[in-house]
């Protein structure tokens, strides 16, 4: 059973030739991973020690399955109505490995409401959230820019679904204290915690994200300001060995993080978050590992209907990836992988990339 602030795990990710990463962690050393390459620390230096002396225990490490957008709507939800909630997930269920999986939800779970004036509006029947439990997923972001596209109601609807499926919902609540609040998953006796943000640029037709920005007494979603995000990363630092912020900004199709990413990105690795994992931008970004810590620029889409605007502006292959990393206790981040997958337009689902699907992603996550 997963509650709001507890969740156990039981099972169970970015594009860019102009990629620049500035943050006040720019003194660290910064390693950029390809697809398949695990990184690990630096081993230190021991003493020979005498032979009654016991081998110390080995630290204790968690995985997590980290993956961007995932729109279960337009033609989606006709494909999961002839083929079961679980039709998105089929091809690539099995690479979701980690003990925690987390992803970014992109849109309303509901049938009520009106939409949102704006250019673009999302939602799906509540009873398919079943299937991102049954994939796998523990956790998933609502801090994004579909989450009221069917305004406060819609917002109610979804928390209420997935409060029912069991999957931990973040970024997003009834009032600014649960839209902030972490959801802690644990395994392997370690507790993670994760916490979510928006800060979406303003969109052509007025929309700004700020319209749902949530207070103490209203429903909405928590925005990506450098001070409250600070305190709500060090709440969860109390709560838990580890601390992952899932991050929705940038600017759309472009393949580099945009200042208000590399400004998110500083307060997060300042305030001393283990990881940053971002999407929005519909494309991958770079994936940099900064000593102990890890930023996920963007993650691109794993599952999304495409339109005309995203076929014309996200080139074949649409790669996107599973990105999977270690947490080790007292270590941080020990080691990452990148799985590429593609989003097949035809079926409106990921499925594995091909070698040479492979090495496209390679040159997107690591120029």
């Amino acid at each position: 059973m997963i509650s709001r602030r507890c969740l156990v795990a039981v099972l169970l990710v970015a594009a860019s030739t102009l990629a620049a990463c500035e943050s006040s962690d720019d003194s660290a050393p910064t390693t950029t991973v390809p697809p398949g390459a695990t990184v690990t620390a630096a081993p230190t230096a021991t003493l020979a020690a005498a032979e009654s002396t016991p081998t110390p225990a080995a630290p204790a490490s968690i995985t997590i399955s980290a993956v961007g957008d995932i729109s279960l709507a337009r033609e989606l939800v006709p494909r999961m109505e002839a083929n079961g909630a679980g039709y998105p997930y089929e091809p690539i269920e099995h690479l979701l490995s980690g003990d925690i999986v987390v992803g970014n939800l992109e849109g309303a779970l509901t049938e009520r409401g009106e939409p949102w004036p704006k250019g673009y509006n999302f939602r799906t029947p509540p009873r398919f959230a079943s299937g991102l439990l049954d994939a796998g997923f523990d956790v998933v972001s609502l801090a994004n820019n579909h989450t009221m596209d069917y305004g406060e109601l819609g917002l109610t609807d979804t928390l209420d679904a997935l409060d029912a499926a069991g999957v931990g919902r973040i970024g997003a609540g009834r009032t600014l204290g649960d839209a902030r609040a972490p959801v802690i998953a644990e395994a392997n006796g370690l507790a993670v915690a994760f916490i979510a943000c928006v800060d979406t640029p303003t969109e052509g037709g007025g929309f700004a994200i700020r319209d749902w920005a949530a207070t103490d007494t209203t429903a909405g979603l928590f925005i990506c300001d450098d001070a409250p995000l600070r305190e709500a990363i060090a709440e969860a630092q109390a709560q838990a060995d580890f601390v992952i912020v899932v991050v929705h900004a940038g600017s759309e199709y472009i393949n580099a993080p945009d200042a208000t990413q590399r400004r998110i990105a500083g307060t997060v690795l300042a305030a001393g978050a283990d990881a940053y994992i971002g999407h929005h931008a519909h494309v991958v970004q770079p994936i940099e590992q900064r000593g102990s810590q890890l930023v996920a620029w963007g993650l691109g889409n794993f599952i999304f209907d495409l339109d005309e605007v995203d076929l014309a502006n996200i080139p074949v292959p649409r790669v996107s990836l599973v990105l999977n990393f270690t947490l080790t206790e007292g270590q941080g981040v020990t080691a990452l992988e990148a799985v590429p997958v593609v989003l097949d337009a035809d079926e409106d689902r990921p499925r594995p990339a091909t070698p040479q699907e492979a090495a496209v992603l390679q040159s997107l996550i690591a120029p």
